[in-house]
């Protein structure tokens, strides 16, 4: 796990509880709306990455082995 994979499930720990999963993920799988597209393409730019919110869920749920 980098850095920025752990400091992602910190902040979804203190939103959402005890869950591991990375911040990027937890979005991803929310129901559309506004706020999720604006978070999903505001973490593009940031990561300079297409589809981050997906490929960081892909991973989560292939670390986790679902």
């Amino acid at each position: 796990m980098n850095a920025w994979w752990s400091a992602s499930v910190c902040i979804n720990r203190t939103l959402g509880g005890q869950q591991s999963e990375p911040l990027c993920s937890r979005v991803y799988r929310q129901p559309p709306s506004p706020w999720r597209s604006a978070f999903m393409a505001l973490m593009d730019c940031i990561f300079s990455e297409t589809a981050h919110c997906e490929t960081i869920h892909s991973r989560w749920r292939d670390r986790r082995g679902a």
